[in-house]
This record gives structure tokens, C-alpha cells and sequence, in this order.
């Protein structure tokens, strides 16, 4: 059962060792060189560890019969770049890649407010621009090390972000040009936009209310209008448009977290 990423019936869920198993696809041309998805996991693991971050519980799902991949990790940031016990919410590693070409590899940073369990994905740490040619195995494990890299200053930026949310109060005016603007950027959709001025109106959880009608109340309602309706998931869907409810969010009011 998954407790990061949202279940999903389109999806098949893999454990760390499971994703050993998954056969590498046939090169589609003789310098088509796919490069395995548990390689790229370790690739990951083994930079997070040369930057003593711990990982504390890992999710990997697949789609597309096993050619697309995203995973979800939860990594020990409290007492290593923010203070221990100040933190309402986990941070996420999430990553995502394919062997159909139809998605870049790509690592970002997210969130999962834990009172909550909204997942967002915020802060992309970097997308792995590199075609899977003869040399993609030596290629991919030095970028993601220089996308782990970025990880302590983007979580630290993201301490700021959710204070400034906080501290920030929204007229109802505000509110709606900002939900329907997001609504004609595809951030969300019409039933996310409905679904989201309920949350706003009366939150699910008080805790989201407990700023009065601050931009961290807006920020909660739009990750919980995010969340699956029903059996279905798209996780990489979701990561695109978590960031760019927070991008545009930041963008127009001038949150430089």
C-alpha cells in the first residue's frame, strides 16, 4: 500500500528490489541505449548518501506496460537543513524518467503536508537532458549528483516559501482571480477549481484555516483539490501541476522564497 504517492489502478507498484526485475528495453536503433530504471534509482540512492541525506521510505510506481517511472522518497531533512520539530510536512524526492522517449528523466523536490497527506512537487532540482545513447550510463550518474546537489538550498528556500504563505492574507477577489487563472493556465482543472473553492471556503482540515485566509490556505486547497478522485493517478501530471500552482502562486505575489 502506498503512503507517499496516491494508490492508483493504472499504476503497478514496485518496491527498490522489485524494480531489479524489470527488463531493460530492446534498443530502438543502434544508438538507442535505455538506460535501466533500478541503475538510475541506485544513481540517486548513492547521491543522496554522498550528501548525508538518509532516505526514509521509498515508492516506485510504473505505467505504460513498465515504460514510464515515478518514484517518490522521503528523505531525513529535519536536523540537517531546517530545525528538527518545526516542520509540519515531509520532504520528497521524486523522480521520473521513460524508455518510450515520452518523458525526460527528471528529479525534483516535493512535499507531503502531513496533516493532510497532500503531495506537491515544488522545486526541480533538474531534468536529466541526456539521450539514452552508447554513453548514457556514464553521462546520468553525474547529473543526478549535481541535482542532489541543489537539494539543501532548495529545501531552505522552500522554509521561506510556506512562512511567506503563511504571513500572507488574500482579499476574496484575490482568491478567485488566482484559482481562475490558474484554471486557464492548466494548473488545475474546472472540477479541481470547483473542488478547491470548497476547500477554501471550509477546509477539511483546520489546521489549513489556522492562518486565516492566508496563501498557505489557498496553497491547501489547491493540493487537496489535486488529489485523485477516484481509482485513477497520474503521478507526472500531478508533479507538473503542483509546480505550477506554486510557480504562478509565487509569480503573482511576489513570494521570492
Amino acid at each position: 500500500m502506498t503512503t507517499l504517492l496516491y494508490p492508483s489502478a493504472q499504476n503497478v507498484d514496485f518496491s527498490r528490489d522489485q524494480l531489479e526485475q524489470l527488463p531493460t528495453p530492446t534498443p530502438l536503433g543502434r544508438f538507442h541505449n535505455p538506460y535501466p530504471f533500478a541503475a538510475y534509482v541506485d544513481d540517486i540512492h548513492h547521491a543522496l548518501s554522498l550528501e548525508g541525506i538518509e532516505v526514509l521510505h521509498e515508492e516506485y510506481v510504473t505505467s505504460h506496460e513498465n515504460q514510464r517511472l515515478f518514484g517518490a522518497l522521503e528523505v531525513a531533512i529535519e536536523g540537517e537543513f531546517i530545525a528538527k520539530g518545526e516542520a509540519g510536512h515531509k520532504y520528497i524526492v521524486g523522480l521520473r524518467g521513460a524508455h518510450d522517449q515520452s518523458i525526460q528523466r527528471g528529479i525534483c523536490l516535493g512535499t507531503q503536508v502531513m496533516v493532510c497527506s497532500n503531495l506537491c512537487f515544488n522545486g526541480n532540482l533538474g531534468n536529466l537532458a541526456t539521450k539514452q545513447t552508447t554513453n548514457v550510463g556514464a553521462r546520468i550518474p553525474g547529473l543526478v549528483r549535481e541535482a542532489v546537489h541543489l537539494l539543501p538550498e532548495y529545501t531552505q528556500a522552500n522554509e521561506r516559501r510556506f512562512e511567506i504563505y503563511k504571513e500572507s492574507q488574500l482579499t476574496p477577489d484575490h482568491v478567485n482571480s488566482i484559482l481562475i487563472n490558474l484554471l486557464r493556465q492548466g494548473a488545475i482543472s474546472a472540477p479541481q477549481l470547483a473542488k478547491a473553492l470548497v476547500e477554501w471556503d471550509t477546509p477539511s482540515h483546520e489546521e489549513h484555516a489556522e492562518h486565516g485566509a492566508s496563501v498557505w490556505r489557498l496553497f491547501n486547497a489547491c493540493t487537496e483539490a489535486l488529489k485523485p478522485g477516484g481509482a485513477n493517478f497520474n503521478p507526472h501530471l500531478l508533479a507538473d501541476r503542483s509546480a505550477a500552482i506554486v510557480g504562478y502562486i509565487d509569480s503573482t505575489l511576489a513570494i521570492a522564497a
